[in-house]
């Protein structure tokens, strides 16, 4: 009878440890980004819809869909305040035996502050640069709390635009401005032309990835992205600038720090851990004791608890929520010209860090240009 529960032990040790990956089927697609979109965001579990809608959202945006892009974003984003509160997907992320993705997608601080500058960008657009600004402050706002007081909401073109859309309004931006430059380091930021009507904003490369780390995937960390692009190059009127990088995403994401929900994690990966090892440890010497006559006793209550602990440890769920805004860029720039009302043509080339046009990456757009209000053009590599 003793012999029979060793094996039944054993059966279930091994049918514990033995589990068979779920396939998913590669998603549909018929070369049109934003309703491949659409078609994932409807079959998304509702916690990760809202990843799907920024994905969608930046694909509409590069596309010139502007309103399918800021209705997207409108309804991926939520208030600055509910990002931060628990719900209760977040309470269950928290729990020993759930993965940290299964609580609603809101994002690290970069990609949070990625949301609300492109919010912001479309406020602008829509005459609006008081409430840009206020989006663009919010957007810094996601990135007050990295680990190191340096790295605090240093942003550098969140704190440019606060300070030229203040200086716009016929008050003093330079506190912003003094701000961005010194987070700009040796890159001379554009002074600010309060009388400029035509604002670029432009991005280039591909942003960061998130992968696992650690011993049990328990840690987020960061594939660096990646641009041949280094600035750009913006012609006009026979009139040419050069706009620079203000910021790039892999510095944003890797110098965050440590999280909150890494300590949750820490010791669910400890838990995890020692579950296994006293599993292994149980399992290999009640097995051997199981086999003698003399021991047999002590050999299945060691079997027990090493079942226990491997039950334990491989229920144990300390994997780190790498799901990622696959579509971000790596550099952010921007610039500013002041032209006469009327219909131009600017050529927007990117250069690579030698200061080389790259070959088969010229823009050309066409801009019209009203009396009274901003005209806000987005460029994209």
């Amino acid at each position: 009878m003793k012999i029979a529960t060793s094996i039944c032990l054993l059966s279930a040790l091994g049918f514990a440890a033995c589990q068979a990956p779920a396939i998913r089927r590669a998603p549909e697609f018929n070369g049109d980004l934003v309703a491949a979109g659409h078609r994932q965001i409807a079959k998304a579990p509702a916690h990760d819809k809202n990843r799907w809608r920024l994905i969608t959202a930046v694909h509409a945006l590069k596309l010139g869909r502007h309103s399918e892009a800021r209705a997207l974003l409108a309804t991926a984003m939520p208030s600055a305040g509910q990002i931060l509160k628990a719900d209760a997907r977040t309470r269950l992320a928290q729990s020993l035996f759930s993965p940290e993705n299964v609580k609603g997608f809101h994002g690290e601080p970069h990609e949070r502050a990625m949301g609300w500058f492109y919010r912001g960008m479309f406020y602008w657009m829509d005459g609006e640069p008081d409430n840009a600004r206020a989006c663009f402050r919010t957007a810094q706002l996601m990135d007050a709390l990295a680990a190191q007081p340096e790295h605090r909401a240093d942003w550098v073109l969140l704190d440019y635009l606060d300070g030229f859309i203040t200086t716009k309004l016929g008050r003093d931006g330079s506190a912003a401005r003094t701000r961005a430059q010194a987070n700009a380091g040796n890159t001379a930021l554009p002074a600010y032309n309060a009388k400029a009507n035509v604002m670029v904003f432009l991005q280039f490369g591909f942003g960061p990835m998130k992968k696992t780390g650690g011993d049990v995937g328990e840690k987020i960390v960061y594939d660096g992205g990646h641009s041949q692009a280094r600035s750009t190059r913006i012609t006009v009127s026979g009139r040419t600038l050069i706009a620079p990088t203000f910021d790039n995403l892999t510095f944003q994401a890797s110098t965050r720090g440590d999280r909150a929900m890494d300590a949750i994690l820490a010791n669910k990966a400890a838990i995890k851990k020692t579950g296994d090892l006293v599993g292994d440890i149980g399992v290999t010497a009640g097995a051997i004791l199981a086999s003698q006559p003399k021991t047999e006793d002590a050999g299945v209550a060691l079997l027990g608890a090493g079942l226990v602990g491997k039950i334990i440890g491989g229920s144990a769920e300390p994997h780190a929520d790498t799901r990622t805004w696959t579509n971000l860029p790596q550099h952010l720039s921007f610039a500013t010209l002041q032209l006469p009302a009327g219909t131009h043509t600017v050529t927007i080339e990117f250069l690579d860090a030698n200061g080389i046009a790259l070959p088969d990456r010229q823009k050309n757009v066409s801009v019209t240009v009203q009396t009274g209000r901003d005209t806000v053009l987005f460029v994209a590599d």
